[in-house]
């Protein structure tokens, strides 16, 4: 028997990974999740309008983001030759420009689309449908005029919302790395957002739109020299609840830290 036949998968294993990518297959036969056939433009339209676009915190304070876009340092092929994977950070705080500017460049609103035939603005991110299911959250560590805490953005007003002091150092895998960081970027799911048109599918255009956003934010944030690494090691239980998720209906699904680079 070859080596690798003993890691090959019998037909019947109960394998998550392989349910979910077969549930989340398009068919032209299997019925539709929430409706008996796919719903026509009409109901998606009307669904989208009574969904939100993105959660409310009336009730929180508001931080004023730069309305200007930082400008980027390093080109566009640089950032995208040059960017890797941040191992360690080194002291000193980013700017609140540097965060309005990662966070406009991985889902800011880009057009409004007013007097158009589309019901919602565009943003820097593709989304299935237009729909957005994903809402951006950060805890700011060390950055300049920004109290230490987590934030929620609100990309329609290009602002944070104050939600309070946060600590989930523990709730990361690699836990020192977190610590030295400047700020985390925590991406969340609303995955009804999504799941109400596409069915199954929508959950696999849910974990496709995270990866768009964050590689935004990563080429932005290469883009104002800083350094910068996708996380995908942490508790999400732990995480969840800090920031107030089910888990079921919302729940973060992917991660950045953010901070000054080490100095050559």
């Amino acid at each position: 028997m070859h080596p690798l036949d003993a890691f090959l998968l019998s037909e019947g294993d109960d394998v998550v990974w392989e349910a979910f990518h077969e549930n989340s297959k398009t068919s032209r036969v299997e019925p539709h999740l929430y409706f008996e056939r796919h719903p026509s433009d009409q109901t998606i339209v009307t669904m989208m309008r009574g969904l939100r676009e993105v959660k409310p915190y009336a009730d929180r304070a508001k931080v004023a983001l730069p309305e200007e876009l930082g400008s980027m340092r390093v080109s566009l092929e640089d950032a995208l030759t040059g960017r890797e994977s941040a191992r360690e950070f080194g002291p000193g705080p980013v700017s609140l420009g540097d965060v309005g500017t990662i966070l406009r460049c991985a889902q800011g609103v880009t057009r409004d689309n007013v007097d158009t035939s589309f019901p919602r603005p565009f943003r820097s991110v593709p989304s299935g449908g237009a729909l957005y299911p994903l809402e951006v959250y950060v805890w700011a560590r060390s950055v300049t005029d920004l109290p230490t805490g987590l934030y929620h953005y609100d990309p329609h007003d290009h602002d944070l919302d104050v939600l309070g002091d946060v600590d989930i150092d523990d709730a990361f895998v690699q836990q020192d790395l977190v610590e030295s960081a400047a700020a985390v970027v925590l991406v969340s799911a609303v995955f009804f957002r999504s799941v109400f048109k596409y069915g199954e599918r929508g959950y696999r255009f849910v974990l496709l739109e995270a990866g768009h956003l964050v590689q935004n934010a990563l080429l932005a944030a290469r883009g104002r020299e800083l350094a910068a690494v996708p996380i995908g090691g942490y508790f999400d239980r732990e995480v969840d609840r800090a920031l107030g998720f089910d888990g079921l209906h919302e729940s973060v699904v992917y991660a950045m830290l953010v901070g000054r680079p080490v100095s050559a």
